[in-house]
C-alpha cells in the first residue's frame, strides 16, 4: 500500500519538480559535501582562518594574530582539523609551515562571499 501512495505522489508532481527531485536524488554525495564545508566555516575562527588563507599563505604565527590575536593553541587545533577536513594543506618553508586554501572552489566561494557581503553590508 506505501509504494501505491508513493506513486500518486510522484504522478501528481509537476515535471519542473520531478526534475529538481532526480536532480536532488542524483546529487546526495554533493549536498553532503557542501554541507560539510558550510559546517567547517560556520565557525568564526576557522571561517575567518579560510579567509586569511585566500589572500596567500601564512605561518601559524601570522594567522593567530590577525585571527585570534596571537592564541596560538586554538589557531593550532582549527589549522590542524581544516588540514584533516582537506580544506587547507601546509608545507614545509626552512623552519615555517606555510599554510593555503586547497581548492580553488573554496576560494571563489570566500571572494564571492566578501564582494557580496563585505562591500554590501
Amino acid at each position: 500500500r506505501g509504494w501505491i501512495n508513493t506513486l500518486r505522489s510522484i504522478e501528481m508532481l509537476n515535471e519542473t519538480a520531478q526534475q529538481i527531485r532526480a536532480e536532488f536524488e542524483k546529487s546526495e554525495a554533493v549536498c553532503g559535501r557542501v554541507l560539510g564545508l558550510f559546517h567547517l566555516i560556520a565557525h568564526k575562527p576557522r571561517f575567518r582562518i579560510v579567509c586569511l588563507l585566500c589572500q596567500g599563505e601564512f605561518c601559524v604565527n601570522e594567522i593567530a594574530e590577525v585571527v585570534d590575536g596571537g592564541n596560538l593553541s586554538n589557531i593550532s587545533q582549527q589549522l590542524k582539523m581544516l588540514t584533516l577536513a582537506g580544506l587547507i594543506t601546509k608545507r614545509r618553508e626552512q623552519q615555517r609551515i606555510l599554510y593555503s586554501v586547497a581548492d580553488d572552489r573554496v576560494r571563489h566561494l570566500i571572494d564571492y562571499l566578501r564582494a557580496e557581503f563585505l562591500n554590501n553590508p
